[in-house]
């Protein structure tokens, strides 16, 4: 799945994001479009990604939030899902 991304960061953001997408990818739900990797101004990464319904929004939000609240704790770098029901 490719992912697209909108931003600019240094190699430990990066390295976060990698990792977080790595595991989205072996453990979300299809999302129905590629999903979208952007910095807030609050330099949180947002990865934004719609889905079919809401148990694979469910599914895909609690796991990732697991796998952010980890990568937060070893990096200091904050990854969230933003998942979302695509229409």
């Amino acid at each position: 799945m490719k992912t697209q991304l909108a931003l600019t960061g240094d190699a430990k953001t990066l390295d976060a994001l990698s990792r977080f997408l790595t595991q989205f990818e072996k453990f979300s739900p299809e999302p129905v479009a590629p999903p979208k990797a952007v910095q807030g101004e609050d330099r949180v990464v947002y990865v934004e990604a719609g889905y079919r319904t809401e148990e694979e929004t469910f599914i895909a939000g609690d796991h990732m939030a697991t796998v952010g609240a980890d990568i937060v704790e070893e990096t200091g770098v904050l990854i969230a899902l933003a998942p979302f029901v695509a229409s």
